[in-house]
């Protein structure tokens, strides 16, 4: 008789959260449209009601994965994809851009220079 073996654990990857799809939606649209897309069409996308679809980007905004701008209907933002997006274009156009180079100074302060005077001409 063959000793017997334990099961074994296999890892499945959760299904994303209905608050991830609704993130996913959001950051597809801009990246197809150039703007957020409204509550309408969020919904429609995910197949939930407007409440629902409401509800989820409330709850990404308090998560701060998003940002809105107060009664405005289509200002959802989401941090950091506007510069993303301009990275993807310029080295699809052949520029190298380095992410460390976006910084030019860690510190956040300019360096410091030597004071050099000026001495008029004699004229």
């Amino acid at each position: 008789m063959a000793p017997h073996t334990p099961p074994v654990a296999i890892a499945v990857p959760a299904a994303p959260s209905r608050k991830q799809q609704a993130l996913a939606v959001i950051v597809a649209h801009i990246r197809r449209t150039g703007h957020s897309p409204s509550i309408g069409e969020i919904a429609a996308a995910l197949g939930v009601s407007l409440t629902r679809a409401k509800a989820l980007v409330h709850q990404l905004a308090v998560d701060k994965s998003i940002e809105r701008a107060a009664g405005a209907q289509r200002a959802i933002t989401v941090p950091g994809l506007f510069e993303q997006l301009v990275l993807e274009k310029l080295r699809s156009e052949g520029w190298v851009v380095d992410r460390d180079a976006l910084v030019p100074f860690p510190q956040g302060q300019l360096p410091l220079v030597a004071v050099l005077e000026h001495i008029p001409d004699p004229d």
